[in-house]
């Protein structure tokens, strides 16, 4: 019961700390466009995040800004900052102007590293996008990859990993250990290179894989002529693990089964009258079908976890006519209807702006719209839950 309650703190707390990084960097993108030099990069983006996760910018014995560190009086090596621990550097920050490459100065970057053996981690950044290296593999040597790296503007769209987050929230001053970095950036590194590869073999199974996965399941000593029949059979087993855990997260297991009990509408036109509930209390199988099917692709669509946890507040409303598919709210956030047809779904119907009318046939069409439709909500109501008053006017049933 204790190890439950502290599994849902810690997950309540890298919850809110995301929010509050998300809320963050909608601040520093509405800024950004004013910063004209590195000078105000530094002090209008750099030198706020710092402070976002928790150090002292007025205090010049933690955040020391043209921090040198020296092989000799002629070799001299600065950074813009550096953070200090017990008077000595621990974290080497170097500063571009907003939107100059970073790759410029990552060999500056790494002469520090190299002149100043307390220097655990050096970050490099243009105030957006923000790149994080330790010397995981040697020493005082800077690792050629980043273990950690985001672009503040996609962190303002929600467009965010829950593992980027919980990186960040472990170098907040509180939290970071620099004698313990090196470690964890080594596993980082590690995972992003398992992720990645996982992924190419669950998109195109190697032979080699294959065969592997085969042995452990008690098949061996398959012929090569019918090892495709097996490395497609993989590939599908691999979908069809996807969507058992992606059903699972959404418990669309459970919610196909429940009857979806009708709510009247206030909002519903004259000629549109909800649906009575003594009539009916659940949709067709078709159109309940339909819509399982469109959480599921929405599943596969979304790129963000902040997407993916949206599809749980996605719903509908059943009228005469036609069933209202929305995110949160039914106007401010619909994103689209069908009609109803004698209990068949013959076509989507989309704000013109998203593709208006489209054929259930056209399934490519029907997951660009959606797809486009539902970043575009989720993001309205991220960015201060609102969307354009334009938006509001003309959304009709």
């Amino acid at each position: 019961m204790i190890g439950h309650r502290i599994m849902y703190m810690r997950g309540k707390m890298i919850d809110d700390f995301k929010q509050n990084f998300i809320d963050f960097a909608i601040r520093m993108v509405g800024v950004a466009s004013r910063c004209a030099n590195e000078e105000g990069t530094k002090m209008f983006l750099v030198l706020p995040f710092l402070s976002f996760i928790g150090y002292d910018i007025s205090n010049p014995d933690e955040v020391c800004p043209e921090h040198n560190a020296d092989f000799s009086e002629k070799y001299k090596n600065r950074v813009d900052y550096a953070i200090l621990k017990d008077s000595s550097p621990v974290i080497a920050i170097e500063c571009k102007s907003t939107g100059a490459a970073l790759r410029d100065d990552r060999g500056q970057l790494r002469s520090y590293f190299n002149a100043a053996p307390t220097v655990k981690m050096g970050v490099i950044t243009d105030g957006l996008l923000y790149e994080f290296y330790a010397d995981s593999d040697e020493p005082n040597m800077m690792d050629a990859n980043a273990f950690l790296s985001f672009d503040l503007t996609q962190v303002a769209e929600g467009k965010i990993e829950d593992s980027v987050v919980e990186g960040l929230k472990s170098l907040e001053r509180k939290s970071f250990d620099p004698e313990n970095i090196g470690a964890e950036a080594k596993r980082k590194l590690i995972f992003q290179s398992l992720v990645q590869r996982i992924n190419e073999l669950a998109a195109r199974p190697t032979k080699a894989f294959v065969r592997l996965i085969l042995q452990e399941i008690g098949i061996s000593g398959v012929r090569s002529k019918s090892l495709p029949d097996y490395v497609n059979l993989t590939q599908r087993a691999f979908e069809e693990f996807i969507n058992i855990k992606i059903l699972k997260r959404l418990d669309l297991s459970n919610k196909a089964t429940q009857q979806e009990e009708p709510v009247v509408s206030l909002e519903a036109n004259a000629n549109e009258s909800a649906i009575n509930p003594l009539e009916t209390d659940q949709l067709a199988e078709e159109e309940a079908a339909f819509l399982n099917n469109v959480k599921q692709r929405l599943a596969f669509l979304s790129e963000t976890d902040t997407l993916f946890e949206a599809i749980n507040d996605v719903d509908f409303k059943a009228y005469r006519d036609c069933v209202v598919v929305f995110y949160k709210k039914e106007r401010l956030g619909r994103l689209f209807r069908i009609k109803r047809d004698r209990n068949a779904v013959r076509a989507v119907e989309f704000d013109q702006e998203y593709g208006g009318r489209i054929p259930i046939e056209d399934t490519a069409l029907i997951h660009q719209s959606l797809k486009k439709v539902f970043q575009d909500k989720v993001g309205a109501f991220v960015d201060g839950g609102k969307v354009a008053k334009k938006e509001v006017e003309t959304a009709d049933l």
